[in-house]
Protein backbone atom coordinates (compact mmCIF):
# COMPACT_ATOMS: atom_id res chain seq x y z
CA UNK A 1 0.00 0.00 0.00
CA UNK A 2 1.31 3.43 -0.91
CA UNK A 3 1.74 6.16 1.67
CA UNK A 4 -1.00 8.16 -0.08
CA UNK A 5 -3.42 5.22 0.08
CA UNK A 6 -2.61 4.81 3.76
CA UNK A 7 -3.37 8.52 4.34
CA UNK A 8 -6.69 8.15 2.52
CA UNK A 9 -7.66 5.04 4.50
CA UNK A 10 -6.74 6.75 7.78
CA UNK A 11 -8.75 9.81 6.79
CA UNK A 12 -11.71 7.63 5.81
CA UNK A 13 -11.50 5.78 9.11
CA UNK A 14 -11.69 9.09 10.97
CA UNK A 15 -14.56 10.40 8.84
CA UNK A 16 -16.61 7.19 9.02
CA UNK A 17 -16.16 7.17 12.80
CA UNK A 18 -17.14 10.81 13.09
CA UNK A 19 -20.05 11.04 10.62
CA UNK A 20 -20.91 7.48 9.66
CA UNK A 21 -20.50 5.79 6.33
CA UNK A 22 -23.60 7.14 4.62
CA UNK A 23 -22.96 10.79 5.56
CA UNK A 24 -19.28 10.81 4.60
CA UNK A 25 -18.46 11.99 1.08
CA UNK A 26 -15.39 11.42 -1.05
CA UNK A 27 -14.77 15.16 -0.69
CA UNK A 28 -14.81 14.82 3.11
CA UNK A 29 -12.23 12.03 2.90
CA UNK A 30 -10.04 14.06 0.54
CA UNK A 31 -10.16 17.11 2.82
CA UNK A 32 -9.31 15.01 5.89
CA UNK A 33 -6.41 13.35 4.02
CA UNK A 34 -5.15 16.70 2.74
CA UNK A 35 -5.29 15.59 -0.89
CA UNK A 36 -7.32 16.53 -3.94
CA UNK A 37 -10.61 14.74 -4.48
CA UNK A 38 -9.26 13.37 -7.76
CA UNK A 39 -6.37 11.80 -5.85
CA UNK A 40 -8.89 9.85 -3.77
CA UNK A 41 -10.73 8.73 -6.91
CA UNK A 42 -7.43 7.70 -8.53
CA UNK A 43 -6.68 5.47 -5.55
CA UNK A 44 -10.23 4.17 -4.96
CA UNK A 45 -13.05 4.19 -7.54
CA UNK A 46 -15.66 4.88 -4.88
CA UNK A 47 -16.57 5.05 -1.22
CA UNK A 48 -17.43 1.35 -1.10
CA UNK A 49 -13.86 0.41 -2.08
CA UNK A 50 -12.52 2.73 0.60
CA UNK A 51 -14.79 1.07 3.16
CA UNK A 52 -13.44 -2.32 2.11
CA UNK A 53 -9.90 -1.03 2.58
CA UNK A 54 -10.75 0.44 6.00
CA UNK A 55 -12.26 -2.83 7.22
CA UNK A 56 -9.42 -4.86 5.69
CA UNK A 57 -6.78 -2.67 7.35
CA UNK A 58 -8.51 -2.84 10.74
CA UNK A 59 -8.73 -6.61 10.39
CA UNK A 60 -5.09 -6.95 9.38
CA UNK A 61 -3.96 -4.77 12.28
CA UNK A 62 -6.02 -6.80 14.74
CA UNK A 63 -4.74 -10.08 13.32
CA UNK A 64 -1.12 -8.91 13.51
CA UNK A 65 -1.56 -7.73 17.11
CA UNK A 66 -3.08 -11.06 18.17
CA UNK A 67 -0.42 -13.09 16.35
CA UNK A 68 2.26 -11.02 18.08
CA UNK A 69 0.66 -11.72 21.47
CA UNK A 70 0.26 -15.42 20.66
CA UNK A 71 3.97 -15.65 19.85
CA UNK A 72 4.80 -14.49 23.38
CA UNK A 73 1.97 -16.28 25.23
CA UNK A 74 2.87 -19.34 27.26
CA UNK A 75 -0.62 -20.67 28.01
CA UNK A 76 -3.77 -21.38 26.07
CA UNK A 77 -5.71 -19.03 28.34
CA UNK A 78 -3.31 -16.18 27.47
CA UNK A 79 -3.91 -16.82 23.78
CA UNK A 80 -7.69 -16.86 24.17
CA UNK A 81 -7.48 -13.68 26.22
CA UNK A 82 -5.32 -11.97 23.59
CA UNK A 83 -7.93 -12.61 20.91
CA UNK A 84 -10.67 -11.22 23.13
CA UNK A 85 -8.61 -8.17 24.12
CA UNK A 86 -7.61 -7.15 20.59
CA UNK A 87 -10.90 -8.29 19.06
CA UNK A 88 -14.21 -7.96 20.90
CA UNK A 89 -13.00 -5.62 23.67
CA UNK A 90 -11.17 -3.26 21.31
CA UNK A 91 -14.09 -3.26 18.85
CA UNK A 92 -16.59 -2.62 21.66
CA UNK A 93 -14.57 0.39 22.81
CA UNK A 94 -14.37 1.72 19.23
CA UNK A 95 -18.10 1.29 18.71
CA UNK A 96 -18.91 3.09 21.93
CA UNK A 97 -16.47 5.90 21.18
CA UNK A 98 -18.12 6.44 17.79
CA UNK A 99 -21.56 4.80 17.53
CA UNK A 100 -21.58 4.89 13.71
CA UNK A 101 -18.78 2.33 13.75
CA UNK A 102 -21.34 -0.32 14.72
CA UNK A 103 -22.62 -0.25 11.12
CA UNK A 104 -19.15 -1.03 9.81
CA UNK A 105 -17.97 -3.51 12.42
CA UNK A 106 -21.15 -5.57 12.34
CA UNK A 107 -20.86 -5.83 8.57
CA UNK A 108 -24.26 -4.24 7.87
CA UNK A 109 -23.02 -2.55 4.75
CA UNK A 110 -22.46 -4.96 1.86
CA UNK A 111 -18.81 -4.05 1.29
CA UNK A 112 -17.96 -4.33 4.97
CA UNK A 113 -19.87 -7.59 5.17
CA UNK A 114 -17.78 -9.16 2.40
CA UNK A 115 -14.55 -8.12 4.12
CA UNK A 116 -15.87 -9.34 7.48
CA UNK A 117 -16.66 -12.73 5.92
CA UNK A 118 -13.06 -13.03 4.74
CA UNK A 119 -11.76 -12.03 8.17
CA UNK A 120 -14.21 -14.41 9.85
CA UNK A 121 -12.77 -17.38 7.94
CA UNK A 122 -9.23 -16.26 8.70
CA UNK A 123 -10.00 -16.07 12.43
CA UNK A 124 -11.83 -19.39 12.61
CA UNK A 125 -8.89 -21.09 10.87
CA UNK A 126 -6.31 -19.36 13.09
CA UNK A 127 -8.11 -20.28 16.31
CA UNK A 128 -8.63 -23.87 15.17
CA UNK A 129 -4.94 -24.15 14.23
CA UNK A 130 -3.90 -22.63 17.57
CA UNK A 131 -6.08 -25.17 19.44
CA UNK A 132 -4.70 -28.01 17.29
CA UNK A 133 -1.17 -26.90 18.16
CA UNK A 134 -1.56 -25.84 21.79
CA UNK A 135 -4.72 -27.56 23.01
CA UNK A 136 -5.04 -31.00 24.50
CA UNK A 137 -5.50 -33.89 22.10
CA UNK A 138 -9.19 -34.58 21.36
CA UNK A 139 -9.22 -38.22 20.19
CA UNK A 140 -12.13 -39.50 22.35
CA UNK A 141 -13.91 -36.18 22.84
CA UNK A 142 -17.41 -35.38 21.61
CA UNK A 143 -16.28 -31.95 20.36
CA UNK A 144 -13.26 -31.43 18.13
CA UNK A 145 -11.00 -28.38 18.07
CA UNK A 146 -12.86 -26.94 15.10
CA UNK A 147 -16.18 -27.00 17.00
CA UNK A 148 -14.63 -25.53 20.12
CA UNK A 149 -12.90 -22.83 18.04
CA UNK A 150 -16.25 -22.01 16.45
CA UNK A 151 -17.89 -21.81 19.90
CA UNK A 152 -15.15 -19.57 21.28
CA UNK A 153 -15.04 -17.28 18.26
CA UNK A 154 -18.80 -16.88 17.80
CA UNK A 155 -19.60 -16.39 21.48
CA UNK A 156 -16.72 -13.95 21.96
CA UNK A 157 -17.95 -11.81 19.06
CA UNK A 158 -21.56 -11.92 20.18
CA UNK A 159 -20.85 -11.25 23.85
CA UNK A 160 -21.25 -7.50 23.24
CA UNK A 161 -25.00 -7.68 22.67
CA UNK A 162 -27.05 -6.46 25.59
CA UNK A 163 -24.14 -5.44 27.81
CA UNK A 164 -24.40 -2.17 29.70
CA UNK A 165 -20.67 -1.43 29.90
CA UNK A 166 -17.18 -2.74 29.26
CA UNK A 167 -16.94 -4.42 32.67
CA UNK A 168 -19.97 -6.56 31.92
CA UNK A 169 -18.40 -7.48 28.57
CA UNK A 170 -15.12 -8.40 30.30
CA UNK A 171 -17.07 -10.63 32.68
CA UNK A 172 -18.83 -12.39 29.80
CA UNK A 173 -15.54 -12.90 27.98
CA UNK A 174 -13.94 -14.42 31.11
CA UNK A 175 -16.86 -16.84 31.30
CA UNK A 176 -16.45 -17.75 27.63
CA UNK A 177 -12.72 -18.39 28.17
CA UNK A 178 -13.47 -20.59 31.18
CA UNK A 179 -16.13 -22.51 29.23
CA UNK A 180 -13.76 -22.97 26.30
CA UNK A 181 -10.99 -24.28 28.55
CA UNK A 182 -13.49 -26.63 30.24
CA UNK A 183 -14.62 -27.95 26.85
CA UNK A 184 -11.01 -28.56 25.87
CA UNK A 185 -10.38 -30.53 29.05
CA UNK A 186 -13.41 -32.82 28.82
Amino acid sequence: MTNKNHMIITAATNMFARYGYSKTTMGDIAAEAGVARQTVYNAFPGKEEILRAVVRQAGEETYAAVMNEWADATTLEEKLSAFQTFGPLKWFEAIHAAPDWAELMDGMHKAASEEMTTLDLQWRNAITQMLNTDGPERTDATKGHDEIADFFYATSLNAKYGVKDIEQLRSRLRTIRAATLALLNT
